[in-house]
């Protein structure tokens, strides 16, 4: 049996930098969003997440998404919504109680 390493938020920092047409986004509440986020994540709260908003933000389905949140809203919440939607290249991404490094405002 294969075990899959957790994703840690650093680990897909890096994925989505080094990855062409990837998306970093952040599936917490907007509050905590503009409390601090990863530079370059999207905002897209998991309450928020609408097809209709999906597909105008994100429209080619076969980019790589990788998606972050915290131990409230959780990532995995948002992938199933994502890949419902026909985006299969989506990934759980890590928790931001876990992030290490510096946020944006």
């Amino acid at each position: 049996m294969i075990f899959k390493k957790k994703a840690t938020v650093n680990t897909t920092i890096n994925k989505v930098r080094t990855s062409p047409n990837a998306y970093l986004i952040d599936c917490r509440t907007k509050e905590a969003y503009d409390r601090g986020h990863i530079s370059g994540a999207v905002s897209c709260p998991i309450e928020k997440i609408t097809e209709d908003r999906v597909l105008h933000r994100f429209p080619d389905k076969e980019a790589s998404i990788y998606i972050v949140g915290s131990y409230d809203q959780k990532p995995q919440k948002a992938v199933k919504k994502f890949r419902k939607m026909g985006y299969r290249k989506t990934e759980a991404g890590g928790y931001m109680e876990e992030h290490h490094g510096t946020l944006a405002k």
